[in-house]
């Protein structure tokens, strides 16, 4: 490992102490849900439709440190957060050892397919 590798591998680890909160993952082919630690953000983000008028929502992240994971999240996995299902509706790599898991707050069909612990 290089030594930037180091300090970023160092410095993520003192971001989920401070930052991170505990989380349970509900991925494909586990036999369990698997706790692990977060750091989860629901900011409102304008939106253009194309039509000149900016929409405004939410977009749920959790960010994760791969390393601390026994099987990477893929899309349509699901995660607990704060005691309410998210589905995973994209996985983004930040080239640093981090995962931006991009959430759907899950209900219905979700909540059946990977149930709450």
């Amino acid at each position: 490992m290089t030594v930037f590798g180091d300090l970023t591998r160092a410095m993520s680890a003192i971001v989920l102490t401070t930052f991170g909160e505990p989380v349970v993952f509900h991925l494909e082919g586990q036999a369990q849900a698997l706790p692990g630690r977060g750091v989860f953000s629901a900011a409102h983000q304008e939106v253009d439709a194309s039509t000149g008028v900016p929409v405004s929502t939410v977009q749920p992240v959790l960010e994760v440190r791969l390393v601390d994971l026994p099987a990477t999240p893929t899309e349509g996995d699901a995660v607990t957060v704060q005691g309410a299902l998210y589905l995973i509706v994209d996985v983004r790599p930040d080239g640093h050892g981090f995962l931006k898991l991009m959430l759907h707050k899950g209900g219905g069909h979700e909540a059946s397919t990977h149930p709450d612990p």
